[in-house]
């Protein structure tokens, strides 16, 4: 109990600048949030709507947010200096699911990142948060076909340094070392996703249109896929060999769930267009399209399977076309251990990554303790001409469910041979992530 009181009292005093941190910035989300006393667990990209889930055949993202649903969150300590924000939040939160069919959630991540070597000139640290919002309106739920909105903004800011500044990018990394940021600046507000959700043959096929991210529907890892809560690397967060993924553009996208394991996604995107611009470069004519057959069994937390096989291909304004290959795969045992791996191949031209490997293993359930999560992992990339090095990445962290709404752990890095740096060297990156769960 002693313990405990500490803890709580330490956190708390940890957390004091927080506040005005969040005063400055705007709301945004990441994956699934809502509710802080649910699970954080392996969330996907978008919020779903709230449906009634047909008995027959389910979507792959509505069978895995249906199992994520029933995992407590079990923290660590029964307190919550939150608490007198999250709960009303929660409250506020179940009363609209229900009367409106509207389910809101937001979370803030502070990370602070070192790197033991830089080049010359380069400063050493980097501390930054980002605020996620995220939503979902049910509009109509038919007998066969429903409608939906879905929105994601984001809000990411550096602490006490110029919002110009990106570790990753000064290290000369090719891979993304902090995807809470990924590559350039801070940008203070930008409308990620947005979009209409139409579902026909009783939500066995899905069309999305309006502003989508294509890493939703393609190469959808469980594991290690959520920069806010699991790996932060780019290559832990999607396979960098195909090249807009991570894109949040205007463009489109289809589900199709064949059998109750087998599915195919397809998506079209914008390659022209950023998070923080519209859909008007839709005109330019240049295009990412991908798809992905997959197969998956079971559900999170009680023996998860995913197999996916991807093929893409693009027109960019400055390198050019490209087309690729990607496959993907999951095995969590009923243990907690949940082996992954990712590798992908692309053309020289249409993206900076020719090849990408990925290998890691999780445990969703580290000392019996449901909210928390370990992983490991080795990556290794290629980049074509324009790059420098083939990089390699080491990367482990722990998350600790501290309290309902909060997580805390650490994370560290070896970057080795960064791709675009002028010397070839070797840097390890501890840092410390928090997320708060609003």
């Amino acid at each position: 109990m002693k313990i405990s009181k500490y803890l709580g009292r330490w956190i708390l005093v940890a957390l004091v600048g927080s506040p005005v941190t969040l005063a400055a910035q705007s709301t945004a989300s990441s994956g699934i949030t809502g509710d802080s006393t649910r699970t954080s667990q392996m969330d996907p990209h978008a919020m779903p709507p709230v449906f009634k889930m047909s008995p027959g055949v389910m979507q792959e993202l509505d069978t895995v947010e249906t199992a994520l649903a029933m995992v407590p969150a079990d923290p660590l300590l029964k307190g919550d200096p939150f608490g007198f924000i999250t709960r009303p939040s929660d409250k506020g939160v179940s009363w609209l699911e229900e009367n409106s069919r509207l389910r809101l959630g937001a979370t803030y991540t502070v990370i602070n990142q070192y790197a033991t070597e830089t080049p010359p000139d380069v400063r050493h640290d980097q501390v930054s948060g980002r605020l996620d919002f995220n939503g979902n309106l049910a509009v109509y739920d038919g007998e066969s076909t429903s409608g939906s909105i879905g929105l994601l903004v984001r809000s990411g800011t550096n602490i006490g340094m110029s919002q110009q500044f990106n570790l990753s990018d000064e290290m000369g990394s090719g891979v993304f070392l902090n995807s809470l940021q990924g590559g350039g600046e801070q940008r203070p507000i930008t409308l990620n996703i947005l979009y209409w959700r139409q579902d026909f043959l009783h939500k066995r096929l899905s069309i999305y249109v309006g502003k989508v991210h294509p890493n939703q529907y393609i190469g959808l890892s469980l594991y290690n896929d959520d920069e806010t809560t699991q790996f932060l690397n780019g290559v832990d967060n999607g396979n960098l060999t195909v090249p807009y993924a991570g894109a949040f553009a205007g463009g489109a996208a289809v589900e199709y769930q064949f059998t109750p394991h087998l599915y195919l996604h397809s998506v079209a995107v914008d390659t022209v267009g950023q998070p923080q611009d519209g859909i008007a470069t839709l005109v330019d004519k240049k295009y990412f399209e991908a798809t992905e057959l997959g197969w998956f069994s079971g559900k999170p937390g009680s023996g998860f399977q995913s197999l996916r096989l991807a093929f893409w291909r693009d027109d960019t304004k400055d390198l050019g076309s490209g087309f690729g290959v990607g496959f993907g795969f999951d095995h969590e045992y009923r243990n907690g251990w949940a082996p992954f791996g990712r590798i992908g191949f692309a053309t020289d031209t249409g993206g900076l990554i020719k090849r990408a490997d990925a290998l890691g293993i999780t445990n969703i359930r580290p000392f019996g303790r449901q909210g928390d999560m370990f992983g490991v992992a080795m990556n290794y990339t290629e980049p074509n001409h324009s790059g420098r090095h083939h990089e390699s990445l080491f990367e482990t962290f722990y998350r600790l469910r501290l309290t309902n709404s909060i997580e805390v752990g650490p994370d560290l890095e070896v970057s080795i041979h960064p791709t675009y740096a002028a010397k070839a060297y070797t840097s390890l990156l501890p840092s410390a992530r928090m997320r708060i769960i609003f």
